[in-house]
């Protein structure tokens, strides 16, 4: 647990327009941060090495107009398959949903689970979506096999889809690159932005199929901090993570929500930058 005065505090209730997914951990009620500590002239490319539900790439094609110089990157391939359609096929994405949906009940949604084709085009991305949607939790599990394996949530119906909400995300990100890599094969960047939420590095309950280890992504950003700005999101403490010494400053995110496997009400995450900033009003406490 961090223990620090909270610079931002982050509620339960997302930006919608950066959300895609639910994704326990994602991103999309960040943008309030994101406004305030990603610079305006980053005149750079940005990467989003740990894509996951895609909210931060989202946010940044929104803020900024246009997604040619963004790269989403994830090491899941159901996830970039997915992205991809999110893309490239949002109407055959949004009708391979909705035929899903006529459909669930707890036994279908058992039986697609089962079916190992997540990564298969526009149906693989559908059934992603179908099995995101209806997952307990708001979880995005995989084993090692990369094989999804949340259970359904109790007793709900399957939602409708906001089929304008997907068809405007689509369009903002219409020109970004996607990308299927392990993080550290772009340890070669310079002169980019580089975004970092890996998946929960010291996480005891293994909601992710591959999550690097401290020494992994220390030594990604040791090796790539020198040439880029940086920016990173994570619940383990700067000290954990060897940031004061590589010159970052942190400031600390109150969430009105539990981490995924912390079980009080609030908890506390970092937002680590390596440049300089001069933060808006809404930072409630500058060190």
């Amino acid at each position: 647990m961090l223990l620090s005065t909270p610079h931002y505090n982050v509620k339960t209730k997302r930006n919608l327009k950066c959300h895609l997914i639910p994704y326990v951990g994602n991103k999309s009620g960040f943008t309030h941060i994101f406004d305030d500590l990603m610079p305006n002239d980053y005149g750079e490319k940005i990467y989003d090495l740990f894509g996951g539900s895609g909210a931060f790439t989202i946010y940044c094609s929104f803020r900024f107009g246009h997604s040619s110089n963004i790269t989403y990157n994830d090491n899941n391939p159901v996830l970039t398959n997915f992205m991809t359609h999110v893309r490239d096929d949002i109407d055959q994405l949004i009708h391979e949903y909705n035929k899903h949906k006529k459909r669930s009940s707890y036994e279908y949604y058992l039986e697609v689970r089962a079916e190992d084709s997540l990564t298969d085009g526009a149906k693989g991305a559908g059934q992603f979506l179908y099995l995101a949607k209806n997952a307990f939790s708001g979880k995005i599990r995989f084993n090692k096999q990369n094989r999804f394996n949340v259970p359904m949530r109790k007793n709900a119906r399957c939602p409708d889809l906001s089929e304008e909400h997907m068809r405007n995300i689509s369009k903002s990100i219409q020109n970004i690159s996607i990308t299927n890599k392990r993080f550290e094969e772009f340890d070669y960047l310079k002169d980019s932005f580089l975004y970092l939420d890996p998946p929960y590095m010291n996480n005891p309950n293994s909601h992710y199929n591959e999550v690097p280890t401290t020494e992994s992504f220390l030594q990604f950003v040791e090796s790539t901090r020198r040439d880029n700005r940086i920016m990173i999101s994570e619940q383990n403490s700067p000290d954990d993570l060897g940031l004061p010494d590589m010159k970052f400053e942190t400031y600390y995110v109150l969430l009105r929500r539990s981490l995924q496997y912390v079980t009080q009400n609030d908890s506390m995450e970092i937002v680590a930058i390596n440049y300089p900033m001069r933060p808006t009003n809404s930072l409630q406490m500058k060190f």
